[in-house]
C-alpha cells in the first residue's frame, strides 16, 4: 500500500509584533536618554597604569594649561542645591528653581557666580562659543576661604553628605539594599602641561574645605612587561 505523503509547508513567523516592539524600544530610549553636555575645555591628562575606574558620582575639578579651573557635579540634584548655596553666599542675582535645574545639566563650568543667570539664558550654540575664564580663586593662603572655588568644594561636601543620608533613609524605609559605595567623591583632572603651582593651589583649596580624600584622573597606559 503506497505511503501517503503529507504536503510540506514552510513555517512562517509573523514579525509584526517584533517590529512594533523594536519601535517601542527606540522611542523609549529617545525619550529617556539625554545627550552629554559638551565640555568647555578638552584636557589631555598625564597617563598612568592604574585601572581604577572613575567613581559613579563625582565632584570634578578640571585644570587646563592656562590655569583655569572648571567644576562639575555628576549628580544634578546635588549640583542644583550647591548652585543655590553659591548664589546665597555671594549675594548674586537670584535664579528660579527651574533655571537652577537647567544650569545643573549644562556640564562642567568655569564661571563666576554672577555669570550663572546669563549663561543659562543662552542657547546651546551660544554657550559653546562663550569664553569661560575659570572659577575664581585667590592663590593667597589668607584668601582661599573667600574664593568661589572653595565654596564649590565646601557646599558640595555638605550637600553630598545630605544626599547620601537621605538615600540611606529612603532605602531603610523601603526595606531595600543600599549601595554604600555610591556617594559623591572628589576628583581632580589636570592637563599634563598644567603648572604645578596651579595644581598645588587647587589641592590647598580642598584641604581648606576639609576634603581629605580625592582622586587624580589620569589617562591609561600599558603596564610594563
Amino acid at each position: 500500500m503506497p505511503k501517503i505523503k503529507m504536503p510540506r509547508s514552510t513555517p512562517a513567523l509573523d514579525m509584526t509584533p517584533m517590529v512594533d516592539l523594536a519601535f517601542l524600544l527606540v522611542t523609549f530610549f529617545m525619550l529617556t536618554s539625554s545627550f552629554r553636555a559638551p565640555e568647555p575645555v578638552i584636557l589631555d591628562p598625564p597617563s598612568s597604569t592604574t585601572e581604577l575606574q572613575i567613581p559613579k558620582q563625582v565632584f570634578l575639578i578640571m585644570i587646563d594649561e592656562e590655569g583655569r579651573t572648571f567644576v562639575d557635579i555628576t549628580n544634578n540634584a546635588v549640583k542644583a542645591k550647591v548652585v543655590k548655596q553659591m548664589l546665597n553666599q555671594f549675594k548674586a542675582p537670584g535664579m528660579t528653581e527651574e533655571d537652577m535645574k537647567k544650569f545643573a545639566g549644562v556640564g562642567p563650568v568655569g564661571l563666576s557666580v554672577r555669570e550663572f543667570q546669563g549663561f543659562v539664558d543662552m542657547e546651546a550654540g551660544e554657550r559653546n562659543g562663550y569664553t569661560q575664564k575659570g572659577v575664581p580663586y585667590d592663590t593667597a593662603a589668607s584668601k582661599l576661604k573667600n574664593s568661589e572655588l572653595y565654596y564649590w568644594a565646601y557646599f558640595t561636601k555638605i550637600e553630598a553628605h545630605n544626599d547620601y543620608k537621605q538615600r540611606e533613609e529612603e532605602a531603610k524605609l523601603r526595606n531595600m539594599e543600599f549601595d554604600k559605595s555610591n556617594y559623591i567623591q572628589v576628583a581632580v583632572k589636570a592637563a599634563s602641561n598644567a603648572k604645578y603651582n596651579t595644581v598645588q593651589h587647587v589641592i590647598q583649596v580642598l584641604r581648606e574645605a576639609r576634603i581629605k580624600e580625592f582622586q587624580m584622573i589620569t589617562g591609561l597606559e600599558s603596564a610594563p612587561e
